[in-house]
């Protein structure tokens, strides 16, 4: 999705709404940015928000999760110390912005993570070359059955003004805005 898409707003309702009805114990979830502190800058917020009227749910400030009144829990990571979440299981997660992960916080730690339950995984982020990302949304394109991707530019969503978007044009190299604005892979 474009900048500004809202990715992280609907991924953290993701979150929310799939532990919310999750009927198995100690059902556990998470968020990942590519760093801690910027996982917490973007979603922290939003997840404590989205909570706050709840019944049951807790805060933990230092540890940065929610634990809801059903027992799940949403816990917010940083793919810079992926080997924090080494031996943790998930039953959905995450991963935004995936262009800026190695490909090994995927392929060696979280996958491996949501195997014993059967976890999901949400991939969202805009496209920034051809790395693991791009690979990842190919799978949705029909290579893979149990994968779905879609891409959303600015110039079809209408979310930002066009007066803002040509703006952006002006302001931005070619390549910037068509990589930033318009997902393009190759920009």
């Amino acid at each position: 999705c474009h900048r500004r898409f809202g990715k992280t707003y609907a991924a953290i309702n993701e979150l929310v709404d799939r532990a919310l009805g999750f009927n198995q114990p100690d059902g556990r979830f998470g968020y990942v940015a590519p760093f801690r502190n910027q996982a917490k800058a973007i979603a922290w917020d939003y997840l404590k928000k989205f909570t706050a009227h709840l019944p049951g749910s807790q805060v933990n400030e230092g540890e940065l999760f929610v634990q809801l009144g059903n027992g799940a829990r949403i816990r917010i990571y940083g793919a810079d110390n992926a080997d924090a979440m080494r031996g943790l299981y998930f039953d959905g997660i995450v991963l935004d912005e995936v262009a800026q992960m190695k490909p090994e916080v995927w392929g060696e730690i979280v996958r491996q993570a949501l195997a014993d339950r059967k976890g999901w995984a949400l991939f969202i982020g805009t496209p920034k070359g051809m790395n693991l990302f791009h690979d990842l949304w190919q799978r949705g394109q029909g290579q893979d059955a149990d994968w779905w991707s879609a891409v959303y530019r600015a110039d079809e969503t209408g979310i930002i003004p066009q007066d803002e978007l040509d703006a952006a044009r002006r302001d931005m190299s070619e390549a910037q805005y068509r990589q930033e604005f318009l997902c393009d892979w190759a920009a």
